[in-house]
């Protein structure tokens, strides 16, 4: 019997075999390639640990690394919601690496943030040179943090009735509401070491107002006690540092105004921010 299908190789064909009455090639035919090989899980998982093992041995980093995901998981409990819990501590790093940035244009050692869960965070740097420097890398991390926070609720305006949304819109009031929070005039807050460039007396109406949040409005939290507290012996003590070291305390009077005045509108930018983002708080962490 005659060959159905003509052997390859044959002088007629130089392709591959095709059976008769049909465009699918033999499957002897078709050559055996290899599947390339992808990274395995244990390769992954070797990776990541050597990862994490290089970044532990940068002390500052890893301490930031480890001081984050201990607030995100703490956050996350507080709000009951995994995403905003995330958020919040990002939106608190960026407040930070305001002051961190100041700090480092302006010659002054700074550590990288470090998140201290259910309190907040801190920068540890070391002392200004002079006033006008400790209220410029003051002011940095709530301008940064305003910045932040608005960014957030364009955002959220931009997806209304939407998860996103409603996520953004969320940490947009927080946002505005830490910042205008950390503006008190006290020296453990943000406000106080800005204001005490115009005068240390912005530190006692601090403390009175803090004292006030705490004892007349539902406003109670240990945090809060905690402010007065370390505000009582932080006033004494800038009081004290007036009279030691007057020379820090030289300002001009063009400076106060400055900083005064800059002072002023991010305090009403922040007051207007919480208002006008109140209503897009999710009632998840209402």
């Amino acid at each position: 019997m005659a060959d159905i299908y003509p052997k390859n190789g044959g002088p007629e064909y130089h392709a591959a075999d095709y059976g008769y009455g049909t465009s699918r090639p033999v499957q002897a035919d078709i050559p055996h390639r290899q599947r390339p090989a992808g990274p395995s899980r244990s390769g992954l998982a070797a990776g990541a640990l050597a990862l994490l093992g290089l970044i532990l041995k940068i002390p500052a980093l890893g301490l930031t690394l480890i001081s984050t995901l201990l607030a995100a998981l703490v956050y996350a409990q507080i709000f009951g919601w995994w995403a905003f819990g995330i958020g919040f501590v990002l939106l608190i790093l960026i407040h930070e690496s305001g002051h961190l940035i100041a700090a480092r244009l302006l010659g002054i050692g700074a550590s990288l943030p470090i998140m201290l869960p259910g309190l907040g965070a801190f920068v540890n740097m070391d002392r200004p040179r002079t006033v006008t420097e400790e209220a410029q890398t003051a002011i940095a991390g709530p301008i940064l943090g305003t910045i932040a926070s608005a960014a957030c609720y364009l955002a959220a305006l931009s997806m209304p009735n939407t998860y996103w949304g409603g996520l953004l819109g969320g940490l947009a009031y927080f946002g505005f509401l830490i910042n205008l929070f950390n503006l008190i005039p006290v020296t453990p807050l943000d406000g106080g070491r800005v204001m005490s460039v115009v005068s240390k007396w912005f530190n006692v109406a601090g403390l009175i107002l803090a004292a006030v949040l705490l004892v007349l409005t539902e406003f109670r939290s240990f945090i809060l006690i905690l402010i007065v507290i370390i505000g009582a012996l932080s006033t004494w003590q800038r009081f004290r540092s007036t009279v030691a070291d007057p020379a820090y305390y030289e300002v001009p009077a063009s400076t106060k105004w400055v900083v005064g005045g800059l002072y002023l509108i991010l305090l009403l930018l922040l007051v207007l921010g919480t208002d006008a983002t109140h209503s897009l708080l999710p009632a998840r962490v209402g």
